[in-house]
């Protein structure tokens, strides 16, 4: 075991909670060579369709200054987040810079995080049951760094501290901690409405289920379908269970 798992493992021992636990990591990242750190989970399955995607909330440790306030725009764009789901190891940053695939809000969120200086960086994917995903990514804004040796020479050392990072916060119950983007959270009438639109019910059948007129169950739908920006009412209930948002309903 290599000084920088075993000053993680130690640190992580005496952290009382995320909060802690990230600066313990940001310190052992920063020992590395890099200047920022960041961790982020998803609660559900991230993919919604090819080119939809949930929201991702990055949980960052010494990122410029305002960075954040135009960033929510971009939370369900970022090809690094996109990234994750190409492969199970780390990879550049430049590597999904430089792809000619990249959709034109992909393109314009890496450059956002490049205007303030966070375009160098390597990214540690961790896929976990039902889609589910963490992720860690270490940044270096510093441009009189040679950042390929910092790359090849951390690789590994990378890869063991993310899986160590992620395994240790969820087994002491801090990853419950973690602030994520929620999925858009319906209303309770429209989640009713939806469940049993779900479960094959015209409008008239869910108005006289619920004594409601069919034109209000017809608005609860519509309402449910823009908040899930679905085009039809099959595509609303499909994305509506794939983000688990009909359970509590």
């Amino acid at each position: 075991m290599d000084k920088w798992t075993i000053k993680l493992r130690d640190g992580l021992k005496d952290a009382t909670g995320f909060q802690q636990s990230l600066d313990t990591l940001y310190e052992v990242v920063q020992d590395l060579g890099f200047t920022q750190v960041l961790y982020a989970r998803q609660v559900v399955n991230p993919r919604l369709s090819e080119h939809e995607w949930v929201p991702l909330r990055l949980n960052t440790r010494n990122f410029p200054k305002g960075w954040e306030h135009t960033w929510r725009q971009f939370e369900a764009h970022d090809p690094y987040y996109h990234a994750c789901f190409n492969g199970t190891l780390p990879f550049d940053w430049s590597d999904v810079q430089s792809n000619d695939k990249l959709r034109h809000k992909e393109s314009e969120a890496w450059q956002y995080l490049a205007d303030f200086g966070l375009d160098r960086g390597m990214t540690i994917p961790i896929h976990l049951p039902d889609g589910k995903f963490a992720v860690v990514s270490a940044i270096l804004d510093r441009s009189n760094v040679d950042w390929d040796s910092l790359y090849e020479n951390t690789y590994d050392t990378m890869f063991h501290l993310t899986h160590m990072f992620h395994k240790t916060i969820s087994q002491r119950g801090f990853v419950d901690e973690v602030e994520v983007a929620l999925p858009n959270i319906l209303s309770p009438r429209e989640g009713e409405c939806l469940r049993w639109a779900a479960l094959g019910k015209t409008s008239p059948e869910i108005a006289m289920i619920l004594d409601r007129s069919v034109e209000t169950v017809r608005l609860h739908i519509k309402n449910a379908m823009l908040k899930l920006d679905a085009s039809t009412r099959t595509h609303a209930v499909a994305k509506a269970v794939q983000l688990g948002v009909l359970t509590a309903y």
